[in-house]
């Protein structure tokens, strides 16, 4: 059985996001007790009636494949990342911790360090789960349909690009 996850920390610069596989039994023995998160983004919808957030936002992506909401999917990476940066904690889960959670990790990373898709990939297999990003959807939806992540800078007035 590969590693399941309950809020397992991951550093996204000066940042900590939480990892949760819905099936893990360390979350179904500790959630009723911890501290819910500020801000929850819910990948499976399993999750209904078993989020640990205060505010929950759900987005519909029932397979390894890209996201079947990518519009609303990158609306919620971006919210998240600003409540990362406004201070909350922020817990990310799907049904396992690994496939649709890590691309949303490897999101935050592209967001938050600017680092390139590939490079977050590598990373996150590293340092959150070695099983992250595991199907080739989820993987070609990051390295090539997420380029929209990072929003460019508006000009101040008398400059040009």
């Amino acid at each position: 059985m590969k590693d399941r996850h309950w809020r397992t920390r991951y550093r996204v610069g000066a940042y900590e996001v939480w990892g949760t596989s819905l099936d893990s039994e360390e979350r179904r023995r500790n959630a009723p007790h911890a501290e819910p998160a500020d801000f929850g983004l819910y990948l499976d919808e399993r999750w209904h009636g078993e989020e640990d957030a205060r505010t929950s936002h759900f987005v519909y992506w029932p397979t390894l494949e890209a996201p079947v909401e990518r519009a609303l999917l990158i609306a919620r990476i971006k919210e998240a990342a600003a409540a990362l940066r406004d201070g909350a904690t922020v817990e990310v889960a799907c049904f396992g911790g690994h496939g649709r959670t890590g691309t949303v990790l490897c999101c935050l990373d592209v967001i938050l360090r600017g680092t390139t898709a590939r490079e977050a990939l590598e990373r996150i297999r590293r340092e959150y789960c070695r099983y992250a990003v595991g199907s080739a959807g989820l993987e070609n939806f990051l390295l090539n349909d997420t380029g929209d992540l990072v929003t460019p800078e508006p000009l101040r007035a008398g400059e040009g690009r």
